[in-house]
């Protein structure tokens, strides 16, 4: 398991004003909900798996995660999904003792130009499940959530984009929420709702808050709006204070604010989860992130944020360092796989206290099929190192690996080509070019480690994990973001450790004792 560094500093006290960035790295919009004293927050992961990561805290403040909704890759192939597809926005309520989670399902057709849409719901007893099979609720819409009324009738919402200018459907389901009951309607109000997304609503004092974001869902212009009314169905009020949530600043660290839930304390007070992203050299790698802050209720029953400041924009906590041994029956929940895990290629009992990786079967220039164990990048500046044990064989690799998607990461690795060589490239938009590569002397133990400075990467590798020597740089990883992917984005990247074989390769097998994070 990932083991914390003690010494990291104390987290903030709970009854604070200031935003706290409460899960740093890929993870897209939080849903949250309070049973009793504990607190549970479930993320999107779109074509990674385990899919629908699961947090638990007491305070809102230290968070773990532990476990998903979809835990074995027989409860859900995302084997034929395209980057950002699978799992969108999943939602979590409680009630009458019983977990609900509502997610939705996207994937593109085969010549990517229209995507299909499903909105599901699973339900358990228990926050770690095991989950009812997935119920389809609709064929339409993404971002589903779900409200019980005062009277005690459930209810589905999901945003949907045209016609612009409504942007959210409302539709009554059954008692036990497998099926829709009537037809949907439109929950409308102004202002214009371009790409709306993760609606939600509360009742307080004799009022229905409908809140949801707008703007650009990958760039700039992301916020979010609220909305009012004394029945469900509306007519809804917006708020004449404007956006409920929205950073103005063009220069400020964090942006792209949004896909807001409110939760209240157990003393009465309300926070919002909602997600944003930080910046560096004008790009996002870390992702979409989620933010806990503080929400005031104005005297005219309005909600601000942060006591009517806004979003609060102050530099993270500094980071703690991370170490996995590898010492465990089962990987810890932090860890994921693309599209699904190869069926047979980690293994942490034949060797304990090593991760040994078969090589998955992909083409030299992709990804598809390889066998990777990743997890989330959450700092601009940290370092990362890991020793293994292997003997490349012809047309075979095993290393570190950086990983936005399939037309965008970059590969550290040890390749059986004409004898071992260390070789660094970059899949940058779809183009694959080798950075750099380095002979290596007849060993079968290395250590590789990776230094990260915003969008520059630096590689280095060690026989005795002493003596460092350069291995390559690759420059700019903007490449590695949603804003410069080729592909359709919305996730973040990732940093872990990988094999991979050419079709006409031979077995091979890479045995990792460690990988540490460290703040650079």
């Amino acid at each position: 398991m990932f083991l914390i560094d003690s010494a990291s500093p104390e987290p903030v006290t709970l009854d604070t004003t200031s935003a706290s960035l409460a899960l740093p790295g890929f993870s897209p919009d939080p849903s949250i909900v309070r049973v009793g004293s504990d607190y549970y927050l479930i993320t999107s992961t779109f074509q990674f798996f385990p899919a629908i990561a699961i947090h638990h805290s007491r305070d809102l403040v230290r968070w773990s995660m532990i476990g998903h909704v979809f835990s074995r890759p027989e409860e859900l192939d995302l084997s034929d999904f395209f980057d950002g597809c699978g799992i969108w926005a999943p939602d979590i309520s409680h009630h009458a003792g019983e977990f609900y989670i509502f997610f939705c399902l996207v994937q593109l057709t085969q010549d990517r130009r229209v995507n299909v849409r499903g909105n599901y719901m699973v339900k358990s007893r228990h926050i770690l499940g095991p989950y009812s099979r997935p119920v389809q609720l609709t064929t339409e819409g993404n971002d589903p959530s779900h409200f019980v009324d005062t009277d005690g009738s459930h209810h589905l919402l999901y945003a949907a984009g045209i016609p612009r200018g409504k942007g959210v459907k409302i539709v009554r389901l059954s008692d036990d929420c497998t099926r829709v009951v009537g037809e949907p309607r439109w929950l409308e109000f102004e202002p214009e709702k371009r790409a709306p997304e993760g609606p939600h609503l509360v009742h307080k004092d004799d009022h229905y808050y409908l809140t949801l974001a707008a703007g650009d869902g990958i760039y700039r212009g992301h916020h979010q709006l609220i909305a009012r009314s004394r029945h469900l169905h509306g007519p809804y009020e917006p708020s004449p204070l404007g956006p409920f949530i929205v950073e103005r600043s063009p220069e400020a660290e964090f942006y792209h604010h949004g896909h807001a839930k409110l939760v209240t304390t157990p003393e009465g007070l309300w926070r919002a989860a909602y997600l944003l992203r930080r910046r560096t050299g004008g790009f996002s790698p870390l992702g979409r992130e989620t933010a806990i802050e503080a929400v005031h209720w104005r005297a005219d029953g309005w909600p601000v944020l942060n006591a009517g400041d806004g979003p609060a924009d102050r530099p993270p906590p500094p980071p703690a360092a991370l170490r996995d041994d590898f010492d465990t029956a089962a990987l810890d929940p932090s860890w994921m796989f693309i599209r699904r895990p190869l069926p047979g290629g980690h293994d942490l009992a034949v060797r304990p206290g090593f991760l040994r990786l078969a090589g998955g079967v992909s083409a030299p220039d992709a990804l598809v099929g390889v066998n990777a164990v990743l997890r989330r990048e959450t700092n601009h500046a940290f370092v990362a190192t890991t020793r293994l044990e292997f003997v490349p064989t012809p047309a075979s690799e095993a290393g570190l690996l950086a990983y936005y998607d399939t037309s965008s990461h970059v590969r550290f690795v040890v390749a059986g080509d004409l004898g071992a060589i260390l070789r660094l490239s970059i899949q940058d938009r779809g183009c694959h070019r080798i950075l750099a590569e380095t002979p290596l002397l007849d060993t079968d133990t290395i250590f590789l480690r990776m230094t990260v400075r915003g969008l520059v990467r630096e590689f280095a590798f060690s026989y005795d994990g002493m003596r460092w020597l350069s291995a390559g740089t690759a420059p700019d990883c903007s490449c590695m973001s949603d804003e410069g992917t080729a592909n359709w984005g919305f996730t973040g990247t990732l940093v872990g450790l990988y094999a991979r074989r050419s079709p006409e390769g031979s077995a091979l097998r890479a045995d990792f004792d460690w990988l540490a994070i460290d703040p650079a």
